[in-house]
């Protein structure tokens, strides 16, 4: 949503509830997440941890042996 949302209050709008907020927060002590000019950017390593769980799901969602 980061990615998406930069703006906290575009973030607050598409959220409806503080709990989007406070994950934010928590990436952002993590490092995943930098706040820079009143937006949220991912860092270099959100966006590799971003990138390395999509392949993740996206490899077990194609290993699941219940055809589709």
């Amino acid at each position: 949503m980061v990615f998406r949302y930069p703006h906290p209050k575009a973030l607050a709008r598409k959220a409806q509830n503080g709990a989007v907020i406070a994950g934010v927060r928590s990436l952002e002590r993590r490092g995943l997440v930098k706040r820079y000019r009143d937006h949220y950017r991912l860092t270099r390593r959100g966006r590799n941890e971003l990138a390395m769980a999509l392949a993740i799901s996206q490899l077990v969602w194609r290993a699941d042996p219940v055809p589709r």
